[in-house]
């Protein structure tokens, strides 16, 4: 494989995946913040109901701040990602490792964000009259906007997204060091 082809695609990936935290982070921030919640017939945003009023458990709350965390470290991995792609110091079969690394740890790390998303999308609102889970109500044109289920059909677009994107990673990396190797035994 040529060396500079793949440090180029890894610097588009990890600008890629930086926007894509970036706007799911600012997603997270702002349905939490924005996004109205219509029941009955009072209007609540989703983070007064997750974090201040007593309608759904302290789960909720620690499911919310655990997602607002792993967002976080993907943003941190999108600029490590970067920083390595532009220093050219790493020899092949060592960022070849790092590829497949970052794949496993992009499927890995995506299957556990699936996880608390739809934990925190099952988790029950109850205010007493109404008792609904999270993702219904947000699903619900009657108790939310549309762009609120815009809003919450992005996460999984971008698990998607980075799901896909670690196949390929690990994919690459692997096959670069299975070819490394063989280049090294025949070389013998």
């Amino acid at each position: 494989m040529e060396r500079k082809a793949v440090l180029k695609w890894l610097k588009i990936f990890s600008v890629s995946f930086l926007i894509l935290s970036i706007v799911e982070l600012l997603d997270l921030i702002f349905i939490s913040s924005l996004i109205n919640l219509n029941l009955d017939s009072t209007q609540y945003s989703i983070i007064s109901i997750i974090f201040q009023s007593n309608f759904m458990t302290i789960h909720a709350m620690l499911l919310w701040i655990i997602l607002l965390c792993i967002i976080c470290s993907f943003i941190i991995l999108s600029f490590s990602i970067f920083r390595v792609a532009t220093r050219n110091k790493i020899k092949d079969y060592i960022l070849a490792k790092f590829l497949l690394l970052i794949g496993l740890f992009l499927i890995i790390g995506d299957f556990i964000k699936t996880n608390f998303i739809l934990l925190l999308g099952n988790s029950t609102i109850k205010t007493g009259i109404t008792t609904i889970t999270l993702q219904d109500a947000l699903y619900t044109p009657s108790i939310t906007p549309i762009f609120g289920a815009i809003m919450w059909i992005y996460f999984t677009v971008v698990v998607s997204c980075f799901l896909i994107s670690g196949l390929i990673f690990g994919g690459i990396g692997l096959k670069w060091m299975l070819l490394i190797q063989d280049e090294e035994t025949s070389k013998q």
